[in-house]
């Protein structure tokens, strides 16, 4: 049996590269999933951002949910909870490799010492354009968006349904995904300032860069347009 190289020089056999062609995504000119992080994704916003994935998807989008919700508590082996500086590597590691930040403006949330680390995390160290979402009775601008504003940093702000969120979001990535984020320096003379390699590692393991368009096979017989098609369309009797 024949076997082909992959860009990374990872001999792949022939039979699974027949069923799964695109299982590994490197980056290029096909699209890729769109990776979002969402500040605080549990408990009301749970149902709203369902929604908002879900409309994503309507309009072409596919989407990688990057952010942790209440029931990926992040706990040790032995239940206990992990220190404070693991968790705050794994979150960078999860902001690093997305496209956006999604993230409250309340003024409640904005209290939040973790929400505001997130946001501060992916607008500096990261320069990942943020969308803030206000309350509908909200009045005034928080000092998070005031202060990415007056650095000229890219975001946006909108209001608390789908429709909006969704909207401003398509208009903020200003095109679709197909690049990868920098994971290391093949130059000795240039170092790499991220996430930890650990951190990052864990993350695309369970995390990796997908396609847009999920794998079909080579051998998958192309479509026809049969008799029931020139009556209205491909339907067939039941």
């Amino acid at each position: 049996m024949h076997s082909i190289t992959d860009t990374k020089n990872n001999e792949i056999g022939w039979g699974i590269m027949m069923t799964a062609p695109f299982e590994y995504w490197q980056p290029g000119s096909e699209e890729r999933q769109l990776r979002i992080f969402i500040s605080h994704r549990f408990g009301k916003d749970q149902a709203l951002f369902d929604q908002v994935i879900r409309a994503l998807e309507s309009n072409g989008f596919s989407v990688q949910d990057m952010s942790l919700s209440a029931v990926q508590a992040m706990s040790g082996p032995r239940g206990g909870d992990l220190p404070k500086l693991t968790i705050q590597a794994e979150i960078a590691a999860r902001i690093y490799t997305s496209d956006v930040l999604i993230a409250p403006s309340g003024a409640g949330v904005t209290k939040s010492d973790w929400v505001s680390w997130e946001v501060q995390l992916a607008a500096i160290g990261y320069g990942l354009p943020i969308l803030f979402v206000s309350e509908k009775s909200q009045q005034r601008r928080t000092r998070w968006v005031s202060e990415v504003a007056d650095l000229e940093l890219p975001h946006a702000i909108c209001e608390r349904n789908s429709q909006a969120i969704v909207e401003n979001l398509i208009r903020l990535l200003n095109g679709r995904p197909h690049w990868a984020m920098r994971q290391e320096e093949t130059d000795a003379k240039i170092r790499f300032r991220g996430p930890p390699a650990f951190a990052r590692s864990d993350v695309l393991k369970r995390f990796p860069f997908q396609p847009r368009l999920p794998p079909r096979p080579l051998d998958e017989p192309t479509s026809r347009r049969g008799f029931w098609s020139f009556l209205g369309g491909d339907q067939r009797p039941s």
